[in-house]
């Protein structure tokens, strides 16, 4: 077959076979041996780190189609043995081949090097640690106990080497683009770290993996994939499309999938809006009357998705589901809640929905198409995943898991990942929590039932589900029989005979994006500790032998204030796990040179001490060593781990020289710090978090230019429209833009005669920003940080003054924005900054008011000007807050007067000089002596010199507003006088010989005349 004839149709129909036969006999193929030896020889080749091309010949003629039938055969096997089911069948066959060929291999290797390859099994596992070893990325390791690795790595080995396909056929490569990114994300899934915390959400751990060679690799196949399935921009607009409609929906939900397990959720949402055009699909999240509780009488709004595909599934494409075979999804059996809310029929339509959904019940909704189901649940994986975790989230997301699970007919498939995602978002829910734990364990025996073959004693399995139990096989011994035990289930399991097929299990499984089992018992284990069971989690952790999180359970269990309680010894049982699983035993004469004894030791880990592994490190190191050292180095608070978990990842693990740092942050020794982020951040290029806490950290050393570059790198890698830690980020890359502007102005303040547009420092030099350009970019990060963070005055202030100090001219508009919102924020008369009032209206009342020349018109600025925002905002905002601050009140009246409002700015001179002497809107009521605020000016000299000056002002205000009012008129000597007199009786007896004393003497003479 030619290569260059390769199309997705062909692709298309390779897949359609693989749908007819089971995956056994497709592997049963005499091509296999050959494919699989030249896969051995390539794995052991790496193992001594070698290179070696057992590719094509140049020009040589292959037919590709047994290859990629036997590829994707190996993947949809490896999907079925560990995260679908049923338990693979007719497969010691095909095991023998790949057992076959790797003795074959080693033959031809020193005789020596390798033990134990006699025996079958022993052999078998001695290639999947090599094949787990291959899977290593950035010193992070896969799952160690992963069954039949085999398949996965021969089909990665098949779709993204050059060694078995050809590579000068351009249309063969980016046809199985799609493929390659499915083997990245799979490869991604299995490095995925489970985690006992809220990051134990499979799709919330996968964040934070420190594998960014990994998604870099992701990221450039996606846009491969893109251009492959949905094409260039061209090709969209001219509605050409190579692959079927079906499958580009499918597409852009892998690709939603994809982003949210790396954490892009503006590029989820994209994807997923995409997918949901390309269907036709409408959904909303609306509202209908309904009643939820059992005693409820009145019928109340209730949260519904309303669902609508555009042409209906057809009977042959989404079977009716056996009931038998179907998931149990278990009631609530609430004494308060119903099972589900009873919506009234209504003929109401809401105007807001889309027109295809008006007409739609919410207790009778059309069947949905099986990629419209995916959709929904993909929302709700997303709201989930990117949004806070609080009750109005779960009652937002809720619906759309509901609006699956209660349709009509579903994937098998598709109804367990809709029952996993109820389960998810009912754990934050004191009333459906037991629900959601009792579900997810009925989930989580229903795979590891599907899934895991007898126990053997090899460690393939992964454990009886009632105990840890590892069997111990001596070399003088015989090995014990195996345990030939299935593992028993939370509830009764299906038939055989009635269990859903392979081939409708993988159907949607990558569009799903579902956990494999042990990330999918990992989050059980979550569960488990969010209803107070930390015992069952950290019994399931032992069963896994996910020993880093056994041991940090252990350390949360700790109860420090507890020493002889349940949790007394915590930190210590940890620190023993770790040890054992780093270190050779203190007493070990004989040591195992290959670390099988950490798989196959029956141990007890509460007899373990720290003390009795103190003894050389194992080799080779056990999985995910970098990871197991950085615990230790928390828990003993040893540097020195660090450093070795940095050492043995090849200096890739960019987690070891964080928490280096963070152990110099405690010490404060900044520059030690800064030193180990710089290598982190070296290796971990797409962190946010990393590049964030550098900056903070070459703030903190005055390396302003340093600093605003780290922050600069944060916001640019940050996943979330924010970008960085939102307004944390921005607020500290204003701070760094800042700190350099002044940096540039002392410089030049030691160098005189040198102008702004000269002065600058090295990097300043290099962007070409002058130190007011600097400043301005400073402000715009402030006002971002403010935006995101509207609730913290204390950016806002920054903004204001920022903008207050602009030069030439300060950016009064920003300022007024500031002001208003620190008014918002803060609502007292707290929030009012007198300095940057004053230059509020100093700025406005600088231009006298033009306008109508009659004096009885107050006049109005145009509506958009700064002088109309001003005024607005003292009038609107600030007038309301003034209570005690007589300047404020001075502010107001030069306001008023400059607007030729006399009565307005005569009342709040009065206003100002009340404020001053204790009394606002009232008459004289100083009180006598010093106590109190009222009677502070009688013996505070700034207080008096204010009231002296308000006083000066208010007769000043009399004498040119009070003959333009007609209900003062000539009256306003008697009211100056009355006011000055009342300050001078009060003040006599403390004040009398003083110098504003006489000011006020010189006024009462000029109001006699």
């Amino acid at each position: 077959m030619a290569t260059n004839d390769f199309s997705p149709a062909k692709l298309g129909s390779i897949e359609t076979s693989l749908d007819e036969s089971p995956l056994y006999e497709i592997l049963d193929d005499e091509h296999l041996q050959s494919l699989v030896a030249q896969f051995t020889r390539h794995m052991v080749a790496l193992s001594h780190g070698e290179q070696v091309n057992h590719g094509l010949a140049e020009g040589t003629t292959v037919d590709i189609t047994k290859p990629i039938r036997i590829g994707l055969a190996s993947l949809g096997a490896f999907l079925q043995a560990n995260v679908t089911g049923p338990v693979l069948e007719g497969f010691e066959g095909i095991k023998a081949i790949f057992l076959s060929a790797f003795r074959e291999a080693k033959s031809l290797e020193e005789a020596g090097s390798w033990s134990g390859l006699a025996d079958g099994e022993a052999a078998l596992q001695t290639f999947r640690r090599l094949c787990l070893r291959s899977l290593e990325v950035d010193g992070v390791s896969p799952y160690p106990y992963i069954p039949h690795i085999e398949l996965f790595c021969l089909s990665r080995f098949i779709f993204t080497s050059t060694l078995v396909l050809p590579t000068e056929a351009p249309n063969l490569s980016l046809t199985l683009s799609w493929t390659r990114l499915r083997i990245h994300l799979w490869h991604y899934k299995l490095i995925t770290q489970p985690s006992l915390g809220p990051g134990s959400l499979f799709t919330k751990s996968g964040r934070w993996s420190d594998v960014p060679t990994l998604q870099e690799t992701i990221e450039k196949s996606l846009l491969e994939a893109e251009i492959s399935v949905v094409g260039s921009a061209e090709m969209n607009r001219e509605k050409q499309y190579l692959w079927s409609k079906e499958s580009r929906v499918q597409f852009r939900l892998e690709e939603a999938a994809c982003h949210i397990l790396l954490g892009n959720d503006a590029k989820a949402r994209q994807a997923l809006l995409s997918a949901a055009e390309i269907s036709g699909f409408s959904y909303a999240l609306s509202g209908a009357l309904g009643k939820r509780t059992r005693f409820q009488e009145k019928n109340i709004s209730q949260l519904v998705v309303l669902a609508k595909s555009l042409v209906p599934s057809p009977p042959s494409s989404s079977p009716q589901l056996i009931p038998e075979s179907a998931p149990v999804a278990l009631p609530l059996n609430d004494d308060t809640l119903l099972e589900k809310v009873l919506f009234t029929n209504t003929d109401e339509a809401t105007s807001s929905l889309p027109p295809e959904l008006r007409d739609t019940k919410p207790e009778d909704q059309p069947q949905l198409r099986p990629e419209d189901h995916i959709i929904l649940l993909t929302e709700a994986t997303m709201r989930d995943t990117f949004s806070p975790a609080d009750s109005l989230t779960s009652e937002e997301i809720l619906p759309f898991a509901l609006r699956v699970i209660d349709d009509k007919s579903t994937n098998w498939q598709i109804y367990t990942q809709a029952l996993l995602v109820r389960s998810r978002i009912e754990l934050n829910r004191s009333r459906t929590v037991e629900r959601a734990v009792l579900q997810m364990q009925a989930l989580v025996d229903q795979v590891v039932a599907d899934t895991q073959e007898t126990a053997r004693s090899t460690g393939e399995a992964f454990g009886n589900q009632q105990k840890l139990a590892f069997q111990v096989s001596l070399d003088n011994q015989p090995s014990q029989p195996a345990n030939l035990r299935k593992p028993t289930t939370f509830l009764p399991a299906p038939k055989a005979a009635l269990s859903a097929s392979p081939r409708e299990r993988l159907r949607y499984i990558n569009a799903l994006s579902s956990p494999p089992r042990w990330h999918l018992e990992s989050e059980l284990a979550y569960a488990w500790t969010s209803v107070g069971s930390l015992v069952s989690a950290l019994e399931i952790f032992k069963r896994l032998r996910l020993w880093p999180e056994v041991a940090l359970c252990l350390a949360s269990s700790a109860a420090t204030d507890d020493q002889d309680g349940r949790g007394s010894g915590g930190e210590e049982k940890a620190r023993a796990v770790v040890r054992w699983r780093l270190f050779q035993h203190t007493d070990t004469i004989t040591l195992a040179k290959d670390g099988s004894d950490l798989d196959d030791a029956e141990i007890d880990i509460s007899s373990l001490t720290p003390s009795a592994f103190c003894g050389p490190e194992r080799t080779p190191p056990p999985p995910n060593a970098p990871r197991l050292f950085c615990i230790l180095g928390d828990i003993e608070n040893d540097p020195r781990h660090y450093q070795r978990a940095w050492e043995i990842s090849n200096w890739r693990f960019a987690r070891a020289q964080r928490s280096l740092g963070e152990f110099h942050l405690r010490k404060q020794e900044w520059k030690e710090a800064r030193d180990a982020y710089s290598l982190a951040v070296g290796v971990n290029r797409l962190s946010p978090e990393m590049w964030s806490r550098l900056g903070d950290i070459e703030l903190r050393l005055a390396n302003y230019p340093d600093a605003a570059e780290a922050f600069q790198r944060a916001i640019s890698s940050a996943n979330n429209i924010s970008g960085g830690e939102d307004a944390r980020t921005w607020s500290n890359l204003g701070t760094a833009l800042l700190s350099w502007h002044r940096q540039i102005i002392q410089e030049k303040d030691d160098q005189p005669g040198v102008s702004d547009e000269m002065m600058s420092t090295r990097q300043t030099t290099k962007i070409g920003k002058p130190a007011q350009k600097l400043l301005r970019d400073s402000l715009s990060a402030f006002k971002r940080g403010a935006t995101l963070a509207d609730s913290n005055w204390r950016i806002w202030d920054n903004v204001i003054t920022l903008a207050a100090s602009l030069l030439p001219n300060p950016d009064l508009d920003d300022v007024v924005l500031g002001v208003r919102n620190v008014i918002r924020i803060r609502k007292n008369e707290d929030a009012l900054d007198l300095d940057v009032l004053t230059l509020l209206i100093r700025e406005t009342t600088k231009t006298p008011a033009s306008g109508s020349k009659a004096d009885a018109e107050a006049y109005e600025p145009p509506r958009g000007t700064i002088e109309s925002k001003i005024f607005k905002l003292f009038e609107n905002d600030i007038v309301p807050l003034i209570t005690t601050s007589s300047a404020c009140w001075g502010l107001v009246s030069r306001l008023r007067a400059w607007r030729k409002d006399w009565a307005g700015a005569l009342d709040a001179a009065e206003k100002a000089w009340r404020a001053a002497i204790g009394g606002v809107g009232s008459t004289l009521s100083a009180s006598s002596g010093a106590q109190g605020k009222q009677g502070s000016w009688l013996t505070d000299p700034d207080a008096w010199d204010a009231v002296v000056h308000r006083t000066s002002e208010l007769v000043a205000a009399y004498e040119n507003y009070g003959s333009r009012m007609e209900s003062i008129g000539g009256k306003w000597k008697g009211k100056a006088r009355s006011a000055v007199r009342s300050v001078m009786g009060k003040a006599k007896e403390s004040w009398e010989g003083d110098q504003r004393w006489q000011t006020l003497l010189d006024i009462m003479d000029d109001l006699k005349l």
